[in-house]
């Protein structure tokens, strides 16, 4: 069976508008003390009690974070508050600056359908569930490798390495961000049904919609590989969604 790859990296060439966040403020100074800083999305465990937010130094030049630390800080029956703190400090390689952190903060019970607060702006950032995505930790084909995008991005997104050089990208974005290419067909994805693009030659992506998120998985053949529809619909029916 083909296997399914990872094109781009964390390109998001099919993403037509920027959604502004709140940006740190300027940094001036190194200060001795941690600053609360802004995240600018959430990725929330299956278990429902593990958030991780992604934040980072912003669009601050040449600036680092150490010590950075997810909490939560506030929580009722409608809404779950994180601060995420840290010191801001003058980065060692100015080029490896600006990506976001994942930092992880835990609740003690499931967020169900409670908001995810940001405490820094009030806001209630991008939230996506792991839930809603294919479980690949127990598929032994598939390695997670490092993905990378910048902190100030609303979008998550996570690569894995496969079979024969091979690569698999599961991303997540709001939907009022995503212009969708000419679709090719429709499959079952999960309990969902999903929209598929693309073409054998480079990459095939399915595309599906959970409320106000839009999630994809785009899979390319290794170089100089071609990757029928038929063997993608193949591929996609043997993920476990649980």
């Amino acid at each position: 069976m083909a296997a399914l790859a990872l094109t781009g990296g964390c390109s998001r060439s099919e993403r037509t508008t920027e959604r502004p966040l709140p940006q740190p403020p300027a940094v001036t100074s190194l200060p001795d003390e941690a600053v609360e800083l802004p995240w600018a999305s959430a990725m929330v465990a299956r278990d429902g009690t593990h958030i991780t937010v992604y934040g980072g130094s912003g669009d601050t030049p040449c600036k680092e974070l150490r010590q950075p630390q997810a909490t939560v800080t506030a929580q009722d029956e409608t809404q779950v508050v994180v601060t995420v703190k840290a010191r801001i400090v003058d980065a060692t390689d100015c080029g490896a600056t600006g990506f976001a952190l994942p930092l992880v903060a835990s609740l003690r019970k499931p967020l169900g359908d409670r908001v995810l607060r940001d405490a820094a702006t009030t806001q209630a950032p991008p939230t996506y569930f792991e839930r809603d995505l294919p479980d690949l930790s127990s598929d032994k084909r598939w390695s997670r490798h490092p993905s990378h995008w910048m902190s100030t991005d609303p979008s998550w997104h996570q690569g894995y390495n496969g079979p024969h050089g091979s690569m698999l990208l599961l991303s997540a974005q709001p939907t009022a961000d995503v212009s969708l290419p000419d679709p090719v067909t429709t499959v079952p994805i999960g309990s969902r049904r999903g929209t598929v693009t693309g073409d054998a030659g480079r990459s095939w992506t399915v595309w599906w919609k959970v409320g106000a998120v839009t999630y994809s998985l785009r899979v390319t053949p290794p170089e100089g590989g071609r990757f029928t529809l038929t063997q993608f619909k193949q591929e996609l029916a043997g993920l476990s969604w649980r």
